[in-house]
């Protein structure tokens, strides 16, 4: 999986449940799983833009994808 296919996982999972990411629902994608450190980093990266705001996770919550949602305002049109 490439940063970008790992972006565009992300903004799909998000359209697919009204906005919204959330730690549990990325945990449970075997893909996304299968490269937490890019996933994380693409998570971040997201985080970082206009529309999408994340909640970071608190470290006692467990799980390794850093934010417990991720808020998309604005969903980029699918490609």
């Amino acid at each position: 999986m490439t940063f970008e296919e790992a972006s565009q996982r992300l903004i799909r999972l998000a359209r697919d449940h009204g906005g919204v990411v959330t730690a549990a629902q990325v945990e449970r994608d075997g893909e996304l799983a299968a490269d937490i450190e890019l996933v994380s980093a693409a998570a971040r990266a997201l985080d970082g833009s206009t529309n999408v705001f994340g909640t970071p996770r608190a470290p006692a919550e467990g799980g390794w994808f850093p934010f417990e949602e991720l808020r998309f305002t604005g969903l980029p049109s699918a490609s």
